[in-house]
């Protein structure tokens, strides 16, 4: 192996490394935070396929080709179905937020999966304990479908009107898998344990 095939085996090893329009972007090791509710998410949809025998998979950190000219990135967690019209593109992903990730995240790699036509884009942003949910619209491209929020222990509702008190949910399902109940605590569980 030579001295470049080397570097990029010990940067795969100890770093998340994506190739975006011929740009390498090496990733620093998340917080605790950010894997623990990568963690819990990967749980919950493992779960949930393996006790309803889905044919559907989930899988962190996997790398997803982004076109046929080597460039690829890795997502925090993607779903994989055998029955989706085309097994390698995921029928959602999911990004955790980090600061060093934000823009590209929520820029051109949005735009790639957009291009790709996977169905649902999530958004988890761990320090506000929120998931904002894009779907792809007849466009081809993302819209903000849903944002959910989970309340702090100490947090007040009372103070709220009943209209805003109303748009704070405790659970909800993919678009993808309306049965599937996603709580919101067991994905930021990072806060009640």
């Amino acid at each position: 192996m030579n001295e470049s095939g080397a570097l990029q085996n010990f940067s795969d090893k100890y770093f998340k490394i994506e190739k975006i329009d011929g740009k390498i972007y090496m990733m620093a090791p998340p917080r605790d935070e950010h894997i623990d509710v990568q963690g819990n998410l990967y749980n919950i949809f493992s779960n949930y396929f393996k006790q309803n025998k889905k044919r559907c998979r989930a899988r962190f950190d996997s790398r997803t080709d982004i076109d046929d000219e080597g460039n690829y990135v890795k997502p925090d967690l993607k779903v994989l179905c055998s029955n989706n019209f085309n097994k390698d593109i995921p029928v959602i992903v999911i990004e955790v937020l980090s600061k060093s990730t934000r823009a590209r995240d929520l820029g051109i790699k949005m735009e790639k999966y957009e291009n790709l036509g996977i169905k649902e884009y999530w958004i988890v942003t761990w320090e506000t304990l929120s998931i904002d949910i894009y779907l792809l619209n007849d466009d081809k491209q993302y819209k903000l479908y849903k944002s959910y929020t989970l309340l702090e222990p100490d947090d007040d509702i009372s103070e709220l009107s009943e209209e805003e008190q109303k748009e704070f949910v405790t659970e909800f399902s993919p678009v993808s898998f309306p049965e599937l109940i996603v709580k919101l605590e067991d994905v930021f569980d990072i806060y009640f344990a």
